[in-house]
Formats: C-alpha cells, structure tokens, sequence
C-alpha cells in the first residue's frame, strides 16, 4: 500500500525520473539490496543491486490510472480523441482553449461519440428538469441558436468562433435550463452538451486548416447537440428544433 501511495504522489508531480528514482529506491528496500540499521555495502555491491532492481522496473508493468484535466483519477487512458477519433486535434490538454472549460472532457478526460439525430442511445438517461423552465429558456433562446447552427452549417473557410454571429453562449444557455437545475445542479448530461458546443467551436477555427474534416465534425457536433436538446421537448415545451 505504501508503494501504490508513494508510486501516486510521484504520478501527481508528473516526474517521470522521479517515478524511476522511487522504484529503483523501494525495490533495493523490498529485495535487501540497500542495508538498514546503519549497516553498509561495499560500492561495487551496491551498483550491482541498483542495476538488477532497475532491470525489475523496467519490466514490471506500469499503472494505467490516469489524471482528467478536472483532477479525477481514472484507470482508463486520457486524451482529447479518446473515444472519437473525429474529435478536434486542437484542444489543449488541459482544457483552456474551449468556451465551457467544465465540460465532459474537463471531468471523464476522453471524448464523447456523436450522436445520431433522434437517437437515445446515448447518453442513456436525461435529467428531469422543468417543463416551464425549458419551456422559457426555449422561447427565450430558440431563434438565436438556429441562426447560429445555420452560421456554422454554412461556414466553409472557419472564422472567429467567439462572434456571436455563431451564437454557441446562447446555445451554452439553452443547454443549462434543459439539462440541469437548482436540485440537481451540474449534470453530467449538461457536461455532455457543452463538449459539442465546445467541438463546434474547435471546428470553426480548424476549418482554416482543414476544411473539409472540421467541417463534417462541426455538422456532427450540431446534431450531436441538437439530439440532446430535442430529447428534452415535449408538447408542453414546444416544437422540436431541425437537425443540420
């Protein structure tokens, strides 16, 4: 337990020669090869035993937990394209170059598959929220989040994602009264919606370098978007928005 502790605090340092120094340290505790109670080695015996416990470190397998750029511990690999390849390429590791800085990358550190127009595949569950507060936040938000999906459809060459010509805040808005409230606070559906809005953006600054890809991954994360937001329409709430 002492080893795992210690092995953890040297992965938070992010050291990897500290990593190293640790194992070949505990592992001449761990095999006698590092006197104790005062008593010495001769040097040549103790390069001899540093050699054979680095040869144990080097073959012993390596953990696989892994840190969120939220700080959550996960055992599972991390990375902007984890779990979608189609993901942007250009998200900085630790999440400070998106609008939403909290979203599902920032807590489960991987990205999110696209989701298909009326699908409830995934995510698997919505939060109960309201219908007079997504039925307000519809009214209130609708047209501008239209305009700006329809902006980013016909956006070929990129642009400035933080115009509100794109409307992604307003769309960040709708996203909070439908998935989230008082009760139930921060969802990770919520989590979930911001990341495509976060994609969006990505990809609206992508498309001066790769048009085409950015693109098509743009489009994705709007119906992606749109998905989860149609989910949370009813009768009582109004009529379902069209996909891209």
């Amino acid at each position: 337990n002492t080893f795992l502790l210690l092995q953890k605090s040297c992965r938070c340092q992010r050291s990897a020669r500290s990593t190293m120094k640790l194992h070949v340290f505990l592992l001449c505790l761990l095999t006698g090869t590092v006197s104790s109670y005062g008593v010495q080695q001769t040097r040549k015996a103790f390069v001899n035993s540093i050699a054979s416990a680095t040869a144990l470190v080097v073959s012993a397998p390596a953990l696989a937990s892994e840190f969120t750029p939220g700080g959550s511990l996960v055992d599972r690999p991390v990375g902007i394209q984890v779990g979608n390849s189609e993901a942007s390429a250009s998200r900085a590791v630790d999440n400070t170059n998106v609008l939403f800085t909290q979203d599902f990358y920032f807590k489960f550190g991987s990205a999110a598959p696209w989701i298909a127009p009326d699908s409830t595949d995934y995510p698997t569950k919505m939060p109960f929220v309201v219908s007079q507060q997504r039925y307000d936040a519809l009214k209130k938000y609708k047209t501008r989040v239209l305009d700006g999906l329809q902006k980013i459809k016909d956006c070929k060459e990129g642009g400035d994602p933080s115009d509100p010509i794109y409307a992604l805040r307003p769309m960040g808005l709708l996203a909070n009264n439908f998935m989230a409230s008082e009760n139930t606070g921060t969802t990770n559906e919520l989590l979930l919606a911001r990341w495509y809005i976060n994609e969006m953006y990505l990809a609206i600054i992508d498309m001066k370098s790769s048009p085409s890809t950015a693109h098509s991954a743009a489009i994705n994360a709007g119906n992606s978007y749109l998905s989860m937001i149609n989910r949370q329409i009813n009768a009582k709430v109004g009529d379902k928005l069209e996909y891209l």
